[in-house]
């Protein structure tokens, strides 16, 4: 069953266009890779599914469900939970913003959830100053789960973190998925977490989508020749080329990739908008 329907999707802010003519579609249960490099709107894209923000164009269609089966991971930890509440609090906050009032069934659910993330529970009285980045983060996460959300958003939330306390945060979201299969879109700089977590992958630049589809096919088969570049920048264990700052060449071509792409010929044009399928489980927008 579909959880989300996204067609013909733009996100405008003046001549700028953070998002192009999106189209995406998203299965119950799947986790949902977003790849690219900075500005290639996978915030917006986040932002736009929770309904933080509008589209400018076109639409989106998510299955209904309360307010707090849809939650939101946050890239920084520190500036999305209250200084001055106790860790207690915060991560029952959504419980009664639901509608619980049972000072007894927060304090319970409110200690189980810290446990099941990996906290000891005497840090349920301390206040978020007092945690490491990785405690803050799985404080958000439990925060997150803590009313069992149907669809969970993660931006970039390994991204300040230290790759041992990362990888520990990837096997506790991959632990809460596999225990209550939820909808999960993760966004990431990292192609190897988005190996280890991802069903499937979309790969995004300049607010538009250029290859999805399967998270093994486009990792170690990419098609799309911004995908090949992109794939190639993170592996690589050259400095310069894995700080990625593509520039472009003057073009006036109607392909957002051409100023770039060392493939690009006037033929693509007669191609630019058709959706090329390499298999079942694979797709790009690209005139090669």
């Amino acid at each position: 069953m579909k959880i989300i329907s996204i067609k013909d999707l733009s996100v405008k802010y003046g001549n700028f266009y953070a998002l192009k003519d999106i189209n995406l579609e998203v299965e119950e249960g799947e986790i949902i890779g977003v790849l690219g490099q900075s500005g290639s709107g996978k915030t917006t894209l986040c932002k736009i599914i929770s309904g933080i923000e509008k589209p400018t164009e076109g639409s989106l269609t998510i299955k209904k469900f309360e307010k707090t089966k849809l939650q939101f991971v946050f890239q920084d930890p520190s500036s999305s939970l209250n200084p001055r509440m106790r860790i207690r609090d915060i991560i029952a906050e959504p419980l009664i913003i639901s509608g619980e009032k049972r000072t007894e069934v927060l304090e319970e659910k409110a200690e189980n959830i810290i446990k099941k993330v990996g906290l000891p529970i005497e840090i349920k009285t301390k206040y978020p100053h007092q945690l490491s980045g990785g405690q803050k983060q799985r404080v958000a996460i439990a925060r997150a789960v803590i009313t069992e959300p149907e669809l969970l958003i993660c931006d970039e939330p390994i991204s300040s973190l230290d790759i041992s306390v990362s990888a520990q945060i990837l096997n506790l979201l991959k632990d809460l998925w596999e225990e209550k299969k939820f909808t999960m879109i993760f966004v990431s700089h990292d192609i190897s977490s988005i190996y280890y977590l991802a069903h499937k992958t979309i790969i995004l630049y300049r607010g538009n989508l250029m290859e999805w589809g399967d998270t093994e096919e486009i990792i170690k088969k990419p098609a799309h020749p911004y995908t090949k570049i992109l794939i190639s920048s993170i592996l690589s264990t050259d400095s310069e080329k894995k700080n990625l700052k593509i520039k472009e060449r003057e073009s006036y071509s109607k392909c957002v990739f051409s100023g770039v792409c060392p493939e690009y010929e006037k033929l693509c044009e007669d191609y630019l908008n058709e959706t090329v399928k390499i298999n079942e489980n694979h797709f790009l927008k690209c005139g090669r």
